[in-house]
């Protein structure tokens, strides 16, 4: 095998991504070299003359192949970035959003750090948003749920990596149905996109869990459910964050109101309405 520098190495591989259809070539390239090689991709940018070992070279090549065939990043590392923790994902879990760390920083700030408060994370998938908030806030005690089982072996797994597994609790829950007691804060990225876009998501996108996407006829099946349990989960100034697609928050707000909460729409890094968040009066 000829060795390849560092720089000719991605310019191969971000060529073929390109051709494959990947969503940012270089970045992904450099993703899986600097995994691959142990390093940071800031090392991947000053040392680009560097040449490649053949045993580095041949599993480079083996996870490019398997990027090429549209297998996400993060499911192929093993983890994906979020709120300073190296989140542990498989095809069990959707991949953390950096959308979903803008929730997380919504929520943290929503209480006094010191906060002694109940939390309830839905959906919870990872369980990056529960493992975020239990680091941002020590004294509360967190609920995390999901419907699938190994979903919540995934999430257990993360806990137990950062120490938190005693501040959190797993439980496998249809939304609210084996929940107990209220909450002050209340946050979900549960699945919203519409059952007729799935076929058209980004291929991917499609690789990932089909319930932690597919939210019914138009996105809102599970954001109902929600809605329907704070009357009996939410305590009294309970704060609620929901993670929803473009179009849905205001009317998730609106339906919020409804039940006599005060709801707001805020808007994304990418300037796209994407939380509704609420406080009930």
């Amino acid at each position: 095998m000829n060795l390849l520098s560092v720089r000719a190495l991605l310019q191969q591989a971000q060529a073929r991504l390109q051709q494959a259809g990947s969503e940012d070539p270089l970045a992904n390239a450099q993703f899986l070299l600097a995994h691959v090689m142990g390093v940071s991709r800031t090392w991947l940018e000053a040392f680009g003359e560097e040449e490649v070992p053949a045993a580095q070279q041949s599993l480079f090549e083996e996870l490019l192949q398997r990027h090429e065939k549209g297998e996400p990043i993060a499911y192929i590392i093993g983890f994906q970035p979020f709120c300073s923790l190296d989140i542990r994902v498989t095809p069990d879990v959707l991949i953390p959003r950096p959308e979903t760390e803008e929730l997380a920083q919504w929520a943290g700030q929503a209480f006094e750090p010191q906060a002694a408060i109940s939390v309830l994370d839905l959906c919870t998938g990872s369980g990056c948003l529960a493992l975020a908030l239990a680091q941002m806030y020590k004294n509360a005690r967190i609920t995390a749920a999901d419907v699938s089982p190994k979903a919540l072996q995934v999430a257990r797994e993360n806990a137990r990596a950062f120490l938190l597994e005693k501040q959190i609790q797993f439980v496998q829950s249809n939304v609210f149905e084996k929940i107990e007691g209220r909450f002050d804060l209340i946050v979900s990225n549960p699945p919203y996109i519409p059952s007729g876009e799935i076929a058209s998501l980004a291929r991917e996108v499609k690789q990932e869990p089909l319930l932690a996407l597919d939210g019914g006829e138009d996105g809102l099946k599970i954001v109902r459910v929600i809605l329907e349990g704070l009357s009996t989960h939410a305590a009294p100034g309970c704060k609620l964050g929901m993670e929803l697609c473009a179009g849905q928050p205001a009317q998730v707000a609106l339906l919020l109101n409804a039940l006599g909460w005060k709801a707001d729409v805020k808007k994304d890094i990418f300037g796209i309405e994407r939380f509704v968040t609420g406080y009930k009066i």
